[in-house]
């Protein structure tokens, strides 16, 4: 009885074995299916577009880290360099180091201005592979510091730009911050005084000219020194209310341009010729003594090794130089007491110099020797010539050497006489006169011809600081040209600074076409498939 009821009950709890009829599954109409399909197909393209434009934008900025491919659209490009530097770039054979003295993210973080030679930086190693850039703390780092101080006479501070060779580091220039910047002086003083700020005093950004400056004095194999006598017996040597700015302009321009010069006096100090490779002698106000004659004639001789060359400079607020006058007549040159002056208002071209209150009328130089202005950039701009001595040229022969006229005047200027005023000269026209030349004496020893030269400039105000920063003349190319030429340097890069005062944007046309691209091209194009999705899928 017992297992009779166990079994029932057994039985009880198996589950029916009788099935329940199935639901069927509901079927989706045409339209349902085909909105599914085209409805997980567009889906399916969004998810790849989406993580195509993840994958662009992460590509994109990679390569706008490495190669130059942002668009600058501010006023004079402030943020890119210059041609001349790009060329200069992509032709580097040699390894150089930039090291900012200072936290990457500190330098970037003090200011517009520190921002802007941040982004200049990287492009010098966008355009090169060459240059290696890196930034230094120098509290944290003090061996690198002490490394470049070994090689540097001055203190090195934070914020410094160290350009060295990295093949051979004792080839060093250090770039200062404040020289990177042009400033407006009266609010630069109310910054000194605790008033404002710097970064209302900058008006300009020359750190290109500067950068490129000490990239090139650095891979220079033959870096030139210029021996600057600008003293004697511890005066200036020049006028400085005249000649100080234009002397200033011309010697900071090619030192821009790889030279190196130090300042001597022209009585207490040597003329070493295994120093320096020129002498510059700027105006002097009063005459040379014979010992002074004897120490420029000594270093042009050079033991007769030759192979030296005097940069005279010749302005109009001299007095008599009968020692000077001598010697360089010993060299086929006569700087005459004469201005020249244009007398043909259309000829003459309207300027403004750093010695006069207003636009003055002066002749213009035409070139009249090309072999010492060769690899001239651009040889249609006017090279303005105030205030120019007259030249002649001594020598009819090549028997004591060989003198050039390296610039000339208009036939229509006419000379008014040192020392009077232009009411009192004759203002008939005298022909073409020489302002700018150069003699030469050779010697040959062994069939090798050694030259030592002579450049004589007729006024201190062909480099005028007005004219060598003012891009629509020649006068700064042309001088670092024929300097170069006259150096045996290949290298012509003459940068102009940048104007920072300007925040209107301009653009390209390359950018424009660039930026046409981007936003109207491409929408355009992406515009155009929805647009044929949307009919086609309308139309299934």
């Amino acid at each position: 009885m017992a297992d009779l009821e166990k079994n029932q009950e057994t039985e009880s709890q198996k589950p029916e074995t009788s099935e329940k009829p199935k639901k069927e599954k509901k079927k989706l109409s045409a339209a349902a299916q085909k909105k599914l399909k085209y409805g997980g197909i567009a889906t399916a393209i969004t998810c790849v577009v989406v993580a195509l434009v993840v994958l662009l934008n992460i590509l994109v900025n990679v390569l706008v880290e490495k190669y130059p491919l942002k668009l600058d659209l501010t006023e004079d490009a402030k943020y890119e360099i210059s041609d001349e530097s790009i060329e200069y770039l992509k032709n580097l054979s040699q390894e150089v180091n930039f090291t900012v003295l200072m936290a990457e993210s500190k330098f970037q973080t003090s200011g517009e201005s520190l921002k802007m030679v941040s982004e200049i930086l990287s492009r010098y190693t966008q355009y090169t592979d060459k240059i290696h850039l890196s930034y230094v703390d120098p509290s944290a780092n003090p061996d690198v510091v002490n490394k470049y101080q070994a090689n540097y006479s001055a203190s090195l501070t934070e914020g410094d730009i160290v350009v060295s060779n990295a093949s051979d580091e004792s080839k060093l220039r250090v770039v200062k911050i404040g020289n990177l910047f042009d400033y407006d002086q009266q609010k630069y003083m109310a910054y000194y005084y605790g008033q404002g700020s710097l970064e209302d005093a900058i008006t300009g950004f020359s750190g290109e000219q500067n950068l490129t400056s000490a990239l090139m004095n650095v891979t220079d194999a033959n870096p030139v020194t210029i021996g600057v006598v600008s003293m004697a017996n511890g005066q200036a040597l020049y006028n400085p209310q005249f000649s100080g700015s234009a002397l200033n302009a011309f010697v900071n321009t090619l030192y821009k341009n790889g030279y190196s010069y130090e300042e001597l006096d022209l009585y207490t100090d040597e003329f070493d010729a295994e120093k320096y490779d020129m002498l510059m002698l700027p105006a002097p106000v009063n005459d040379l003594t014979a010992n002074g004659i004897d120490k420029l004639s000594a270093f042009l001789y050079n033991d007769g090794n030759y192979d030296k060359d005097l940069i005279y400079i010749a302005s109009f607020t001299q007095s008599d130089t009968p020692n000077l006058d001598e010697f360089l007549a010993t060299w086929g040159i006569e700087v005459t007491n004469h201005l020249v002056l244009e007398s043909d208002t259309n000829a003459a071209q309207q300027v403004a110099l750093s010695i006069s209150t207003g636009a003055v009328s002066v002749p213009v130089a035409v070139i009249a020797e090309e072999t010492y202005s060769a690899g001239l950039p651009n040889t249609s701009l006017p090279i303005a010539a105030p205030l120019c001595r007259a030249i002649n040229l001594l020598w009819d022969s090549k028997t004591g050497g060989i003198t050039a006229q390296l610039l000339k005047t208009s036939d229509s200027v006419y000379l008014s006489e040192m020392g009077k005023t232009t009411d009192q000269a004759d203002k008939t026209p005298v022909g073409s006169q020489t302002i700018a030349a150069l003699t030469t004496r050779k010697n040959t020893e062994n069939n090798i011809t050694h030259d030592s030269n002579i450049l004589v400039l007729g006024s201190a105000m062909l480099c005028d600081s007005s004219l060598m920063q003012d891009a629509s003349y020649n006068n700064a190319q042309y001088l670092v040209t024929v300097m170069n030429n006259l150096a045996g340097k290949g290298d012509n890069l003459v940068i102009a600074s940048k104007n920072l005062t300007n925040e209107t944007i301009t653009i390209k046309t390359g950018e424009m076409q660039a930026i046409t691209v981007f936003i109207f091209a491409i929408p355009s194009l992406v515009v155009a498939a929805g647009v044929l999705v949307f009919l086609r899928r309308r139309n299934k």
